[in-house]
């Protein structure tokens, strides 16, 4: 690990946002989250370095999900595909024509996959080698292994870039998305999802909320900060919007609170399943929506454009 300074601001001047072990796959050590008093960036510091990373994204790693079609659970299946459609949904609102699409962090390439079944010509990266090679195996995707900086690829070859619950766990976003420009045609869109710390299950599970996720999640955004992000890549920011996780991320979130405070699991398992069954997630929709309208939900997506034309400053 390694001590850093902002990756904003490059100030070296911080207050703790709280610290603890890995909550969510129980590998070993203390990681701490700061917040940057200048600008207002939740980063870790001390931070993994890439070559420590890995060890981080084992095989189980759970956004890693093999193809829904081979799952023995229907309701699982079912499940993984609503939240495949829903994401699809989302992008295609914003950007309904169909054109060249690079995923970045594909995971297992799912997505990649449906937008090809829509017409659209994609492609993908991935740091994970076990991912990577099961989008190219499972999908004939055509997917980097690597960084998206060490993809090399043409500046200004596609029409979208999307990057789905990736740029937290990035070393260096700035880079990342002077990257991500580089590579949009003029015009071109950013779709990105990320995890909100300004949303009301942060300030109800603290230290145990799923999207801090130490020690994976490198780098946090508050709305605010994330237009600054946005804005100095020279984004044209459309929109933020709050969608998606709902009762499946609350339940992390309460599991990470449960493992914070070392209660088996044998002694709780059996609640977390059976809270999240369809019935109580149909009664729970209207007030995840009600979340979701005022911004205050686990996950937030924005939409943004390059300019046509680059803007000029004022």
């Amino acid at each position: 690990m390694r001590y850093i300074t902002c990756n904003y601001c490059q100030a070296d001047d911080t207050e703790v946002v709280n610290h603890g072990p890995d909550l969510l796959l129980g590998r070993p050590g203390d990681f701490h989250l700061v917040r940057c008093r200048q600008c207002g960036l939740i980063y870790q510091n001390p931070q993994l370095t890439l070559e420590e990373l890995p060890d981080h994204y084992p095989e189980g790693y759970q956004p890693y999900k093999k193809d829904p079609e081979n799952e023995s659970s229907t309701l699982r299946r079912l499940d993984v595909q609503y939240g495949l459609s829903r994401r699809r949904r989302q992008l295609l609102r914003h950007h309904p024509q169909p054109g060249r699409l690079l995923d970045v962090g594909c995971a297992t390439g799912l997505f990649l996959k449906g937008m090809c079944d829509q017409g659209w010509t994609v492609a993908g990266v991935e740091l994970s080698p076990y991912a990577a090679d099961y989008a190219r195996r499972a999908f004939g995707l055509d997917v980097f292994t690597g960084t998206l900086e060490e993809a090399n690829l043409l500046a200004g070859s596609f029409d979208v870039v999307t990057m789905w619950d990736v740029l937290e766990h990035v070393i260096d976003p700035k880079a990342t998305l002077a990257e991500v420009a580089r590579i949009l045609k003029p015009g071109g869109m950013l779709a990105i999802s990320l995890p909100n710390p300004s949303c009301l299950e942060a300030r109800l599970f603290g230290a145990s909320w799923v999207g801090w996720d130490r020690p994976r999640h490198l780098h946090l955004f508050t709305p605010e900060v994330l237009r600054r992000y946005l804005a100095g890549a020279d984004f044209q920011l459309k929109t933020i919007e709050s969608l998606g996780g709902r009762l499946g991320l609350s339940l992390l979130s309460l599991e990470m609170w449960l493992r914070a405070r070392n209660i088996p699991e044998e002694k709780w398992q059996w609640l977390v399943q059976a809270i999240y069954n369809w019935p109580l997630r149909l009664a729970s929709w209207p007030l995840y929506r009600l979340a979701e309208l005022s911004n205050k939900t686990t996950v937030m997506t924005a939409f943004a454009w390059r300019p046509a034309v680059k803007m000029l400053p004022n």
